[in-house]
């Protein structure tokens, strides 16, 4: 049963990972995506620099491949953290709902057995815990980014 759970995380997981590789965008060999809006609106402009010597030379992209920052908007380190926590919460979140589920049918599969119920007991109250800390994470980060805000504001 531990297998199944874990091959719904990793299913979970690997459901959510797959917009983030397949942002990468495609112009003709010489020429670079421009003008980004999102991952299906931008436009191509060939790649033209200047060497030392004040002659044009073409770019090296020979790949036609460029890859966009998954992240969106990650240009300090505050955003960069707050994205990640986000992505682990969402991520959290939805292994919390499938414990949750499993939880369940221990308590089904219980059928009155002492031991067995003890066991669903149990998960049941680690489960809870780790809601408690994942929702705990995110107040931790509210309190240290209003604490810094405060800090920078005072000083």
């Amino acid at each position: 049963m531990r297998y199944l759970t874990i091959s719904l995380v990793a299913l979970s997981l690997i459901s959510f990972a797959t917009p983030i590789v397949a942002s990468a965008q495609t112009c003709p060999p010489g020429q670079v995506p421009t003008n980004v809006v999102s991952s299906t609106d931008y436009t191509c402009t060939a790649t033209t620099g200047q060497n030392t010597s004040g002659t044009q030379t073409t770019g090296t992209n020979t790949s036609g491949v460029t890859l966009m920052n998954p992240l969106q908007g990650g240009t300090s380190l505050e955003s960069f953290l707050n994205t990640i926590l986000s992505f682990v919460i969402r991520i959290g979140a939805i292994v919390v709902v499938l414990m949750l589920v499993y939880v369940g049918y221990l308590f089904v599969v219980a059928q009155g057995s002492d031991s067995k119920l003890t066991d669903a007991r149990k998960a049941l109250l680690w489960t809870i815990i780790g809601a408690l800390i994942l929702l705990g994470a995110q107040a931790i980060s509210l309190g240290i980014q209003s604490t810094v805000q405060a800090l920078s504001v005072g000083g």
